[in-house]
């Protein structure tokens, strides 16, 4: 790993694992975090009424060095837009969650200061938003290539003992290496058979974010030092370049790079275009459009120098359609007040990562829509016309989210 310099070798970690207090807080992250439990079927809830003798329980088998994880409750889940195809999920335990989230606890300090500037994934303080300005400066600056990559398996990929070694470089306390082996090694349970894991990091599992940070951070300074403009969240990346002969080149160095770490590049996801044509990063499209053809009497702001333009995907429209659609289907038994409180977080939470797009178009249909799908739900507009949703029903309306429309203003920074 790269930048070892910065932050001095730590010797003794564990005790700091499993201090009481650090237990307590990474339970209550757990506890906030909510989710469905492991293998054992006890649930957060459940978990609860028992925190402080479950508590006491895990800092004792962490103390004496007998802690052991169990093995993680795997589900295939549809992938995005792929209803046909599955991708697994890990499910932990909730006490083996809480560990987890105690070592995160301890390791994050250590290693954030080693992370690259490039990358934005699960690092507190840095958000998808600061991403795509970072994207849309390179695009100003002449960068009009895209290498728009993807990694094939990642989390299934990883390679236990190299990312131990990864760790060891800046921890030597042999429990904590041990404690994070049997993490890595706990094996999942599927259709009531166990199964092993010699290499990869469950995707659902607390602290494997931190793992493929730390995983993916050579990769993240040897691309910057040779001069590509790459922008990473978690194991999704983009290389922004000047011309296309430089995209080539940043995708055989990545090639390179990453099959060090004993990783490959997806053959069908990965490509080289150029932002007339657009891509797809972060639930966003960003394309250079034909521009306003306006008198400049009638701009009233200053001009999009480059055309650009983000939206969200088709795909995400999609989901967020989708969502909207399950939750009022006219068999769930709900009131509209009931069916409303439950629409508003889906509504809030698209709307508020979506607001600095261009977007003013599909808001307003898409607000349209919602109006529409809750008349045909609960018996039309005479009886509640669409004032009183807002007023009364407290109905978000997603128009209302956008603070700018303005890209350069959005990405700008």
């Amino acid at each position: 790993m790269k930048d070892q310099g910065t932050v001095k070798k730590i010797h003794s970690l564990i005790d700091k694992v499993y201090h009481p207090t650090n237990l307590r807080k990474a339970w209550e992250t757990v506890r906030a975090n909510n989710g469905s439990g492991g293998i054992d079927k006890v649930s957060v809830s459940e978990f609860d009424q028992l925190s402080n003798e479950e508590l006491d329980r895990l800092y004792q088998q962490l103390k004496d060095d007998s802690y052991q994880p169990i093995p993680v409750r795997r589900v295939n889940i549809p992938k995005r837009n792929k209803p046909n195809e599955k991708r697994p999920l890990g499910i932990p335990a909730i006490r083996d969650r809480v560990c987890q989230q105690a070592l995160k606890n301890r390791l994050e300090p250590i290693f954030e200061p080693c992370f690259s500037d490039c990358s934005f994934g699960y690092r507190t303080g840095r958000s998808t938003h600061q991403a795509m300005r970072k994207i849309y400066r390179e695009i100003l600056n002449g960068n009009e290539w895209v290498l728009d990559a993807d990694l094939k398996d990642f989390f299934g990929s990883v390679h236990h003992e190299r990312l131990i070694d990864m760790i060891a470089e800046k921890v030597s306390d042999g429990r904590v290496l041990r404690l994070i082996r049997q993490m890595l090694q706990a094996g999942y349970m599927e259709k009531g058979k166990k199964y092993s894991t010699h290499q990869g990091t469950p995707q659902g599992g607390v602290i494997s974010p931190l793992f493929s940070n730390i995983y993916l951070t050579p990769f993240d300074h040897e691309m910057v030092r040779k001069g590509h403009c790459l922008t990473r969240f978690a194991d999704d990346w983009v290389v922004l370049c000047k011309t296309r002969t430089d995209a080539v080149r940043a995708f055989n160095d990545a090639k390179a790079i990453l099959a060090s770490l004993g990783l490959t590049l997806h053959p069908e996801k990965t490509r080289i275009t150029h932002i007339k044509w657009g891509f797809e990063f972060l639930g966003y499209k960003v394309k250079q459009g034909k521009g306003l053809r306006l008198p400049k009497s009638k701009i009233k702001k200053q001009p999009n120098q480059m055309n650009l333009y983000a939206v969200p995907t088709e795909k995400s429209v999609k989901r967020f359609m989708d969502t909207i659609r399950n939750r009022t289907k006219r068999r769930i038994p709900k009131s509209l007040y009931e069916l409303i409180e439950s629409i508003n977080p889906v509504i809030r939470g698209w709307g508020t990562y979506y607001r600095k797009a261009h977007i003013r178009k599909l808001f307003n249909k898409l607000q349209r829509w919602i109006i529409r799908r809750i008349w045909w739900r609960n018996t039309g507009w005479k009886r509640i016309p669409e004032p009183r949703l807002y007023a009364e029903y407290k109905l978000v309306n997603l128009i209302s989210l956008i603070p700018d429309l303005n890209l350069k203003t959005a990405f700008k920074g």
